[in-house]
Order: structure tokens, then sequence, then C-alpha cells
């Protein structure tokens, strides 16, 4: 009896210079939907991110050009939407898919709501906007909101955090 699979797609911070290493060198149909990706995507930006993200060294400069949003968001949508095709040409049908941040757009994407070039498109552009703003942070406190926001500045916010007990919010 076969279970029910579900992919799921991950947002920014998964990344990785060589991922997807293995099935890049291994399956070559895995190897020409990144290519032609790449190839498409470079139309948008300008970069091909197979330097980044194969590079003949992995080197620090690597690992820092694919840290940049610009970068980070149209390699894991690459790599998460090429592994997601590798798959179902082995005969994986997913009953489900999910998608977190970038990986919406793979998953809507698979499910054809977007077609890939529209796709490529939009998370280039989603990068690029992204990478043009100014850096931001957020802190997980302990604390539930209504006794965060009391203590916030204007310019902060703070959102209940989803989270078992004790209760915590999310301070941006």
């Amino acid at each position: 009896r076969e279970r029910p699979v579900v992919f799921i797609f991950p947002g920014q911070g998964a990344q990785y210079v060589g991922m997807g290493a293995g099935l890049y060198e291994s399956y070559p149909s895995f190897r020409e939907q990144v290519d032609a990706c790449c190839e498409q995507l470079k139309r948008h930006t300008g970069t091909d991110l197979r330097e980044i993200l194969y590079p003949s060294a992995a080197t620090e400069q690597a690992a820092q050009h694919l840290e940049q949003t610009v970068n980070a968001q149209p390699a894991l949508f690459i790599l998460e939407y090429t592994a997601a095709r590798l798959f179902e040409s082995f005969g994986v049908r997913p009953r489900a898919m999910l998608g977190h941040s970038v990986g919406e757009y793979v998953a809507a994407c698979l499910a054809g709501v977007l077609s890939l070039d529209d796709a490529l498109m939009l998370v280039a552009k989603r990068g690029q906007l992204m990478q043009s703003l100014p850096p931001g942070r957020m802190l997980a406190v302990p604390l539930p909101e209504r006794e965060v926001e009391p203590l916030l500045r204007d310019e902060l916010s703070v959102s209940p955090a989803r989270s078992p007990p004790p209760p915590s919010s999310a301070v941006s």
C-alpha cells in the first residue's frame, strides 16, 4: 500500500553553496532543468546562478553572494522546483504541496497556478525588491503580546507567535 506524499518547500535561509550538486552531477534531466531555469532567469537578472551555486571552488565570496536575497530566492525556487520535477519523473506524485515564503511560488508553479516563466520572473522581481529594502530584525520574546506592546517604541511592532505554551511574541 502506497502512503500519501506531501511536497514541502522552504523559504529563504535553507540555501547553501553546492545545494543540489549531487543531483546536478548524477541526473541529466535535473541538470537540464536547472540549466534551462538558470538561462531563463538570467534574462531577468543578468546573473547566471550556476556560477554562484556551483563555483569551481566553494568560496566565502560564493556563500556571500548566495546569502543575498536577490540570489537566494531564485536559487531556492530553481532547486526546489527541479527537485520536485525529478521526484515526479520517478513516479512520486504529491497528494498536497505546501510552501513557505518563496516556497509558495514553487508550490503554485507545480500546481499550474503560475507558468514557470511567470514564476521565475516574479521570484526574480521579489528578490530584487526585498534586497532593496533596509535591513530588519526580529526577536522572539517569551511573553504574551499584551505585556510586550507597552514596552515598544512606535517604529517597532509585535505580533503573537503561534507556539506551544508559554505564550510568546515576535518583535520586529
